[in-house]
């Protein structure tokens, strides 16, 4: 009797070592805990918001010096129905030192690709502050050094460089894909968006604009200005086309075609004038009279 009962007693003692691990497994509890805690993170929490990041600065352009406020952005851009498409990434500078600045001209200005960010214009060109780097010739490699632009456009005019989506930290949201903007009239609708939500937000309805675009941003600039005008209303003062492209067929040298051969000519003749490679140089190649027709 004294066996059975201790052969009972430590099967219990088994049987109760082998659930207890089990038991110890479900998470009830955790769960619970889980679930309150994510019905306290709003549903929107992770939502794509539009965010500003302002900065105060002062250069010297033409001997004067320009105090003026650099805007990085994130600009949502919205469908018919109001729901967000796209976040629009810019940096904006514009002078502070300037009693009226709602009559001031202001500059839009991006690159081509298409698919390239405003970097080169931005940071190479136009913007107060440039990379520093060779004059027709290689730049050396790294490290690289950033400089005030004495050849910046901000004592003329306010800028506004724009990433179109898919470059810079420009992109979809919501439903939309970046590829849903990779085309010439989506292309233009989303450059026409942000454009008329800058100016009024900002005021600058009665600023003087100008677009200026580079490579297929010539494209770009020459159907852009056309939309403003006949669907927004908004008349642009000037058209800046940079390494300007409007017939990809100039570009490229094809068989039976003489138009590219006839229009290289001048950009082929004004390097060879820069470089010191002309046998008989013009003394100032922009007033120089056309050549004359050899008569027989």
């Amino acid at each position: 009797m004294k066996k059975l009962f201790g052969t009972c007693m430590l099967g219990f003692l088994l049987f109760g070592l082998t659930v207890r691990p089990a038991s110890a497994q479900e998470p009830a509890k955790p769960a619970a805990d889980a679930k309150a805690a994510d019905a306290k993170t709003p549903a929107d929490a992770n939502a794509p918001k539009e965010e500003s990041w302002v900065t105060d600065h002062t250069t010297r352009i033409g001997g004067q010096t320009i105090a003026y406020k650099a805007t990085a952005s994130l600009t949502m851009l919205k469908d018919d129905k109001s729901d967000p498409t796209a976040l629009i990434f810019s940096t904006a500078y514009t002078r502070t030192d300037l009693k009226d600045a709602s009559a001031r001209p202001i500059a839009f200005i991006y690159n081509g690709g298409p698919g390239s960010a405003s970097l080169w214009l931005h940071m190479g060109a136009f913007g107060p502050r440039r990379v520093v780097n060779a004059d027709a010739a290689p730049t050396p490699l790294a490290p690289y050094k950033i400089e005030d632009n004495a050849n910046s456009l901000l004592d003329k005019a306010d800028l506004v460089f724009i990433d179109p989506v898919g470059t810079g930290f420009s992109r979809a949201v919501g439903k939309a894909q970046n590829k849903d903007f990779w085309g010439i009239d989506q292309d233009v609708k989303m450059f026409a968006q942000f454009i008329n939500i800058y100016v009024n937000r900002n005021n600058r309805w009665n600023s003087p604009k100008f677009l200026i675009g580079e490579s297929y941003g010539t494209f770009r600039s020459a159907a852009l200005g056309n939309y403003l005008q006949t669907h927004d209303g908004m008349y642009v003062n000037g058209i800046v086309l940079i390494s300007s492209v409007l017939n990809l067929g100039t570009i490229a040298f094809s068989p039976g075609d003489d138009l590219p051969y006839i229009l290289y000519l001048p950009s082929y003749a004004a390097t060879a004038y820069y470089q010191k490679a002309l046998k008989d140089p013009p003394s100032d190649p922009a007033s120089s009279p056309p050549p004359t027709t050899p008569t027989r």
